[in-house]
């Protein structure tokens, strides 16, 4: 495989992860509410990924005893700009450069892999997350 078929694999990946772990903090944010969860879930799901990141964070950390830490927060917060980047922008920022075209690729794959690696990992926690959630 080359390096441009791992790119464009790698780019799927992590734009999948992103909407997996976005899906799962709204399943989470729904049954931690009181309430029915299919009406919280319906309400929630409408809400842009930032907000219900900052809800679910308030609410979990509501009883000193939260599922997700400090540091996967912060990811959880930086999911949007990173979905965007490779929704967006991380084709152009190397494909459209005439001088420095592997230059710019190597950035850019450089970048990609580092984003992937971090949101496969919050990926599989948040998961695990909304699994033991669920299970109690």
């Amino acid at each position: 495989m080359t390096n441009q078929e791992k790119f464009h694999l790698l780019v799927g990946e992590t734009i999948m992860f992103c909407q997996c772990i976005e899906h799962d903090i709204k399943v989470l944010y729904a049954g931690m509410l009181k309430g029915e969860f299919t009406r919280n879930f319906a309400s929630v799901n409408r809400k842009g990924l930032g907000t219900v990141v900052k809800l679910l964070s308030d609410l979990d950390n509501s009883d000193g005893n939260p599922y997700l830490g400090c540091a996967d927060y912060k990811l959880l917060a930086d999911i949007a700009t990173i979905r965007n980047h490779w929704a967006h922008q991380g084709y152009v920022e190397y494909i459209y450069e005439t001088d420095k075209a592997d230059a710019a690729f190597t950035r850019q794959y450089n970048r990609l892999n580092n984003d992937h690696n971090r949101l496969q990992k919050l990926y599989r926690l948040v998961e695990q997350v909304r699994i033991n959630f669920f299970r109690n």
